[in-house]
């Protein structure tokens, strides 16, 4: 040892580590090494000298030492700081409560450690240390010696521990960031349109995997006919369906199955699941998201039972490597960590094999299955609740049943066309088949031997997780004892390294998401999470509203300027505020402002019309000729070709323009006239009954409560009414965040 560690007492030697050396006084001048030295009393008993004893003499002969800790500590102290609120305003933004929760648990954990090693100081510099090396070591041993082994094993077991518990938060938040990247694809499903010749059209998709074949027939709507080639199943066996889930078509069709009868359950299974509350607004994906994340977070919550089980597997091995070469135990280490890769393997195929069964069948034609989508997209389950309501009667939509009975030949023909059934081709016959369902699934016609609960599953995959995050702190520890000697040590070393980004990058999202879904089917929905997900929706629809309100004040402010001969010209450059929109706009409101442009793409051809647009201002109470007026006026300002129609980029380059206080500054006027649209009897205040009214005129169809939810979330007290000020500064506050 150093000079401070005393006598060498056989009995310590070997837990004598380089800790011992890191207090060492070797460093020091020669007038603080004796400071260090321990003083002996009675019986060998050491003498507990002043606790800031060392420190007054560094300030007494090196103040700058002492100085530069203190700032050091101050900088990491600040750093942390700053690091934790520069995080937590980015997941803010980004929304993901998820993630933050994840924050919470890794700042606890360093509090946690802070007490700690705060309740270690006091036990080291008390005596307590002392008195317990006596009956752990005897009184003939060494007792300032066996104070400092206890203090360096208790320093060093806590900080591994601690070490793990971070892994475990930095795979969490790996898995989570990774497993919302598919958020897009689930993004993707629930938008995707079953009739189109876009790429992303269920039915071009089932053209490109050979079920259905387009053939030209002139007597048939949209000059084509749907042939049947061979009929869709999700597969007839175990090793069918294994190869079929790698396909993107059943992913899709799985996902559209599962989240059809989510919203429209079954009959005989509609009074004991959970009812969605409006389908027409509900997002499926974001309800999947939630159940996700509350996954994640059980991960990171480590229970008693996990550590019980984790000692009980780990101590036996643990001891029978304590003889063994470094060779071997890195083998036998590489060894375990792929047998635990193969295990997340097989968890899950099984889990895939269990999902099925609570699965719903679908038509085996698929001309059938395109019909049994068709309008349950997301964008096309909120164009019909809002166009079925202009026909003045209670239509329902085609995804949930029947046509109105008794309505005139022209308002089905009118339905059609603003549901976009009159984009759909010939089906052969199929269209006149009745209203095609979804089957039941073979849980609930008696196939109910599943492999295992889905409580067991979680619990699996959470000593799965652990496990894992276990093998890389011992492999992060390791190193730090003895790096690898020689090739083959190396080899073993960097093998089991490999393990982990297999692990992390694909089977534990696939077993994360798989699960998921396994826990939004039938009697495991959560009601809770619904009803989040259906007040974000409400709060969706007036985010919406407040867009196309800045819009019609852009269409009122180019039709004025449009009259006025010494007008400067409107920015025409579409490419330059389409950018603009990527780099204000957030991911999730960009989705957003997509379903807009994508109800009114009825046609699905990526262009919407000037009657498509002129419909929508129309629905919210603007005069016929207005509304057109209005739509013309906005698609010429971004309109260079001059073919009428707005694309998606016109259309992002408007929203940037409409909300642009440099080009407009007066944009509470815009919220203004939407008092004046409110304010039934022009009194100068709004009543929520009139809010509500208004808002049921303008087809948002809010509930009173949920108005009522909205304006108290805003002011934090319950209103009756609200004045001008109050309304603009609501309206603006439910704006979209990029707009406010």
């Amino acid at each position: 040892g150093g000079p401070c560690s005393g006598a060498n007492d056989a009995g310590l030697a070997p837990l004598e580590t380089g800790a011992r050396t890191r207090r060492s006084s070797c460093a020091l001048p020669t007038e603080l090494r004796s400071s260090c030295r321990p003083r002996f009393g009675h019986r060998g008993s050491v003498a507990r000298r002043g606790i800031f004893t060392e420190i007054e003499e560094v300030i007494r002969h090196r103040p700058s030492i002492f100085l530069g800790e203190i700032m050091l500590v101050v900088l990491l102290s600040l750093s942390l700081e700053k690091g934790d609120h520069w995080i937590r305003r980015k997941l803010q933004d980004y929304g993901d409560t998820t993630a933050s929760k994840i924050v919470d648990a890794l700042f606890k954990e360093v509090t946690v450690l802070g007490f700690i090693g705060l309740l270690l100081f006091f036990i080291t510099h008390s005596g307590a240390a002392t008195a317990l090396a006596a009956n752990v070591y005897g009184a003939g041993s060494d007792l300032h010696e066996g104070a400092e082994v206890l203090a360096e094993t208790f320093e060093t077991i806590h900080m591994v521990i601690f070490l793990l518990l971070c892994v475990l938060l930095f795979q969490s938040g790996v898995v989570l960031a990774l497993t919302q990247q598919v958020s897009k694809a689930w993004g993707n499903y629930e938008r995707t349109r079953s009739f189109g010749t876009e790429e992303s059209s269920l039915e071009t998709q089932f053209v490109k995997a050979g079920y259905i074949e387009r053939v030209p027939r002139d007597d048939q709507p949209r000059g084509t006919e749907l042939v049947l080639k061979r009929r869709y199943t999700y597969g007839g066996d175990f090793f069918e369906r294994l190869h079929l889930r790698r396909e993107y078509l059943t992913k899709l069709i799985m996902f559209r199955a599962i989240r059809h009868e989510f919203l429209f359950p079954r009959r005989q299974s509609r009074r004991s699941t959970a009812r969605v509350p409006n389908p027409a607004i509900f997002s499926f994906e974001s309800y999947i998201l939630k159940c996700l994340g509350r996954t994640v977070l059980a991960l990171v919550e480590v229970e008693t039972d996990t550590w019980l089980i984790s000692l009980a597997v780990l101590v036996p091995i643990v001891f029978a490597c304590t003889g063994a070469s470094a060779v071997t135990v890195k083998a036998i280490h590489c060894a375990l960590a792929w047998m635990l890769f193969l295990a997340a393997g097989v968890l899950a195929v099984l889990l895939e094999e269990d999902t099925f069964k609570f699965t719903p069948p679908i038509p085996s034609d698929p001309r059938a299955c395109l019909r049994l989508f068709s309008g349950t997209s997301a964008q096309m389950l909120r164009r019909a609740s809002q166009y079925a309501r202009v026909l003045g009667g209670s239509e329902r939509q085609e995804a949930g049943g029947e046509d109105r009975a008794g309505a005139p030949a022209d308002q089905k023909a009118t339905l059609a066309s603003l549901s976009g059934k009159r984009f759909r081709p010939g089906l052969g016959g199929v269209e006149d088949a009745p209203k095609p369902r979804l089957g039941t699934p073979p849980f609930f016609e008696g196939d109910t031997d599943t492999y295992l609960s889905a409580v067991t599953y979680e619990q699996l995959l959470r000593l799965l997780s652990f496990f894992q995050a276990i093998s890389v702190t011992a492999l992060i520890a390791s190193y730090f004892h003895q790096p690898p000697q020689d090739l083959v040590e190396g080899m073993f070393y960097a093998l089991t390294w490999a393990q982990w980004p297999f692990m992390m990058f694909f089977m534990v999202p696939v077993l994360l998401r798989r699960l998921t879904f396994r826990n939004s089917i039938e009697l495991k929905k959560d009601v809770e999470v619904i009803r989040r997900v259906d007040r974000e929706g409400n709060e969706a629809l007036i985010r919406d509203f407040i867009v196309l309100i800045r819009l019609i004040g852009l269409a009122r402010w180019v039709g004025q300027t449009s009259q006025n001969p010494e007008r400067h010209e409107a920015p025409m450059d579409e490419e330059t505020y389409a950018k603009q929109f990527e780099e204000l706009v957030p991911q999730t409101e960009q989705v957003e402002l997509w379903n807009i442009f994508a109800v009114w793409d009825a046609e699905n051809c990526g262009k919407v019309s000037v009657i498509e647009m002129g419909k929508t201002f129309e629905v919210m109470g603007l005069p016929h000729d207005v509304s057109m007026q209005a739509a013309r006026d906005l698609i010429s300002v971004v309109d260079r070709e001059g073919s009428g129609t707005l694309t998606w980029s016109g259309f992002k380059a408007l929203t940037v323009l409409a909300n642009s206080s440099t080009l407009r500054p007066d944009l509470d006027k815009d919220l203004e006239r939407f008092f004046e649209l409110v304010d039934a009897n022009q009194d100068g205040v709004v009543t929520l009954t009139e809010l509500t009214q208004a808002l049921r005129r303008m087809r948002i169809g809010l509930q009173p409560e949920s108005v009522c939810s909205l304006v108290y979330k805003h002011f934090s007290e319950v209103k009756s009414y609200v004045t001008r000020d109050e309304f603009v500064d609501w309206a603006r506050s439910s704006a979209p965040t990029w707009a406010r």
